[in-house]
């Protein structure tokens, strides 16, 4: 007799890997390897502090900080509860947070044959869910966008180029010619092309 995806699925789903089937089980193996980056990237999105800051233990005295993104925390706390059952320490920083999620989902990944067969992976299982919401909701790469006005030394269109990484400064280039708009400018563009990405 074959058993039941113990995961709620539209129709029935048969069990082909300990409790879960197939689908639930490809979901946890790339959920667990995707969560740590999502991790630190929600840690940096809900603070926005610099790394600078996030490193040294007594605060910089300097402008205040950005508002608290309590969906990134959220969904932080979330990823965090189904992965160890407890909260992110709150003093913990973006690289502590990677290097803990890290270490946590390698050892789950390494046992994840014998963790299917635990009635327990259904706890594990939110975690596919929500770092799905993360990735949708604050993507680790955000994608170069065409502006309205056009390059001033070739005339065609040029690139809004937002930033990696934390920290990291944007560029506005065009694609043809590769002439960058100058920083007195920089502005002005990007201010541009984030009014036509609403």
């Amino acid at each position: 007799m074959t058993r039941a995806c113990v995961i709620s699925h539209k129709s029935p789903m048969e069990a082909n890997y300990g409790l879960l089937c197939a689908m639930c089980y490809d979901g946890l193996r790339s959920a667990l390897q995707g969560a740590p980056n999502a991790l630190q990237h929600l840690r940096e999105i809900y603070v926005m502090r610099s790394p600078m800051e996030l490193d040294t233990p007594k605060p910089l005295k300097k402008d205040p900080p950005a508002p608290f993104n309590l969906d990134a925390w959220q969904l932080a706390e979330d990823m965090w509860q189904a992965l160890t059952g407890g909260y992110i320490p709150v003093k913990w920083n973006h690289f502590q947070i990677y290097g803990k999620a890290k270490e946590v989902c390698q050892a789950l990944h390494q046992d994840i044959d014998n963790l299917v067969n635990r009635k327990e992976v259904i706890y594990l299982m939110p975690l596919v869910k929500t770092l799905g919401q993360a990735l949708y909701r604050y993507p680790l790469e955000e994608k170069s966008r065409t502006t309205l006005l056009p390059c001033p030394s070739c005339n065609l269109k040029t690139v809004y180029s937002p930033p990696s990484e934390f920290g990291d400064d944007l560029q506005v280039k065009c694609h043809s010619c590769g002439f960058v708009i100058p920083p007195e400018k920089m502005a002005f563009y990007a201010n541009l092309a984030e009014r036509e990405r609403a």
